[in-house]
C-alpha cells in the first residue's frame, strides 16, 4: 500500500473550506510550512511528521489515506 497524498490534499481542502480557513491559516493550525502544503497539492513527497500532523488535524486514521500500489 502507498500513502495517497492527493486524497489527503482533498480531505484537507474540504475541511479547510468548511471551517472558512485560508491555506495559510490551515498550515499554521496544523504546524507545517506553506512549502509542505504546496508539495502536498502537487502530490509530492511529505515528511512523516508533517503527514501525521495533517492526518491528526483531520482526526482520521492514517490508513484512510492509503491505496493499493
Amino acid at each position: 500500500q502507498r500513502f495517497d497524498t492527493i486524497a489527503l490534499y482533498k480531505a484537507l481542502d474540504a475541511e479547510r473550506q468548511a471551517r472558512g480557513l485560508s491555506w495559510t491559516q490551515l498550515s499554521r493550525d496544523i504546524g507545517v510550512s506553506a512549502a509542505t502544503m504546496q508539495r502536498l497539492k502537487h502530490g509530492g513527497r511529505l515528511e512523516v511528521d508533517g503527514a501525521l500532523a495533517m492526518v491528526g488535524w483531520l482526526r482520521r486514521a492514517v490508513e484512510s489515506f492509503t491505496r493499493q500500489s
